[in-house]
């Protein structure tokens, strides 16, 4: 199964809240990030994040017409699912879940939380980094001092308006 951590950042190494205003991601690589997420089938996102997902996207009939096909995935252990997304007490739940569904990979596209878990949980296989030009605070990857997961580069592509998409295999 390959499960790829889908983040924006920053040159600093921040992971982009979409929660701070000063963290607005250019419209075009908005798009590529959809074009991704169309293509891989599923997403799996904590709860603040899709709700700043949906919220962006001007509600979830919005996010349907934009991502007809897509399986949304919550991590939570106190949400109930809907017919809007299914809801994961865990990063093995979720893989499990998507797997059952026929899924042979996996996005992982947001909150530093659930970024954070699926690493510390060794389940990452791919790792794909939008760079964006600025330096700011944000979300810390890898938070957990015990962690280490080595990777290697497999490419590199300059997107619009400056930003670096940088693509990464585990070791």
């Amino acid at each position: 199964m390959k499960i790829t951590l889908y983040a924006n950042v920053s040159v600093n190494g921040k992971l982009l809240l979409s929660d701070n205003p000063n963290h607005q991601v250019p419209p075009d690589i908005i798009g590529l990030s959809l074009q991704q997420i169309n293509r891989v089938g599923n997403l799996v996102m904590g709860r603040k994040s899709f709700e700043h997902f949906v919220t962006a996207f001007g509600g979830i009939d919005r996010v349907r017409e934009v991502l007809p096909d897509v399986v949304f995935v919550w991590l939570s252990a106190t949400r109930e699912t809907t017919s809007a997304y299914k809801v994961a007490p865990s990063p093995e739940a979720a893989v499990t879940y998507l797997e059952e569904r026929g899924f042979d990979e996996i996005l992982i596209g947001g909150g530093t939380e659930t970024c954070n878990v699926f690493l510390e949980k060794d389940l990452v296989t791919d790792v794909v980094f939008n760079v964006m030009p600025m330096i700011t605070a944000g979300g810390v990857l890898g938070g957990n001092g015990a962690l280490n997961i080595n990777l290697r580069f497999v490419g590199q592509e300059r997107l619009g308006n400056d930003v670096l998409q940088l693509r990464y295999t585990k070791h």
